[in-house]
């Protein structure tokens, strides 16, 4: 039975951001993995706009970590990845809420570069982010690019194998 998950990125201070819902494919004591389908709808609550996908995505969302990744998979097979920067998410029942705080390492068409760290300046001024949450937002930043260079979990093929379960959905379908 599929279990829906309904992901709420905050903004500090604890202002709804945007959501949606995506699907659990795996759920443990070390992280979460879910998937969308073409027709997500994502509702930014900051832009006041409401966007519908026209991709599969695959969501990773560690417990105990200061990042998630989004991946999404366009149906001429593209792959681009987006990670958040963000603080360790609070997870109940079937609600996935995090901190969003702004620095993002996306990878388009095979490039990694980090973005946004404009906006993480602006707002650790305007949301007055703690010296901790700074310090561990740029160090969790520093670390996620050691393990996309290194290939370490969970940029070691582990993600991946999502997309094998992605394509086997998309074969399903037709």
């Amino acid at each position: 039975m599929k279990k829906s998950l309904a992901i709420k990125v905050l903004k500090y201070g604890g202002k709804l951001h945007y959501e949606w819902t995506s699907t659990i494919i795996e759920q443990n004591e070390n992280y979460v993995i879910a998937y969308s389908t073409p027709g997500r709808k994502l509702i930014h609550h900051t832009k006041g706009k409401e966007f519908q996908y026209d991709n599969y995505s695959i969501e990773f969302i560690p417990k105990n970590e200061w990042y998630t990744v989004c991946i999404d998979i366009e149906r001429s097979g593209e792959v681009q990845y987006y990670c958040n920067i963000c603080m360790p998410p609070m997870i109940e029942d079937n609600v996935v809420k995090f901190v969003d705080l702004d620095i993002d390492i996306v990878n388009r068409a095979g490039t990694w570069e980090v973005v946004d760290e404009d906006e993480f300046d602006h707002n650790l001024k305007h949301f007055n982010y703690p010296q901790a949450v700074i310090e561990q937002a740029i160090l969790s930043k520093e670390r996620l690019l050691q393990k996309i260079h290194h290939q370490e979990f969970p940029f070691d093929g582990f993600l991946e194998q999502s997309y094998q379960f992605v394509y086997k959905l998309e074969n399903q379908n037709h």
